[in-house]
């Protein structure tokens, strides 16, 4: 619903004429400091799927077919959040990792279930 943009666009340069302390051009000049910041995104750490481990509240190690499935799963977070620019949560929680190597499911019924709530 882009064509609501220019209505908007001249309520907004309406209000900021009214206004008496900021005027249009310090908010324009404002909005291009904040334009020409760059986002970068953090880079990948093949050992980060560690903290996961350490951080978690219980207290039972990761065997070591376990601790692979997790390393392959965060690895796999990692590149489909990067090719759909999307956020790691978003594509699975830290906690669902974790639950997913713990019970390393053998059948889509099993990946269902622990995946319950599925979005």
């Amino acid at each position: 619903d882009t064509h609501y943009l220019i209505d908007i666009y001249q309520h907004l340069k309406y209000d900021l004429a009214q206004h008496k302390v900021a005027n249009v051009k310090q908010v324009f000049d404002k909005s291009r400091e904040v334009c020409l910041i760059r986002y970068v995104p953090d880079p990948f750490k093949p050992s980060g799927y560690k903290s996961l481990m350490n951080n978690r509240r219980t207290k039972s190690n990761l065997n070591e077919t376990q601790e692979q499935v997790l390393k392959e799963l965060y690895d796999w977070r990692d590149q489909v959040a990067r090719q759909y620019d999307e956020s790691l949560i978003f594509v699975c929680e830290n906690s669902k990792l974790l639950r997913l190597a713990l019970a390393c499911p053998t059948t889509l019924t099993a990946l269902q279930g622990l995946m319950q709530p599925m979005p």
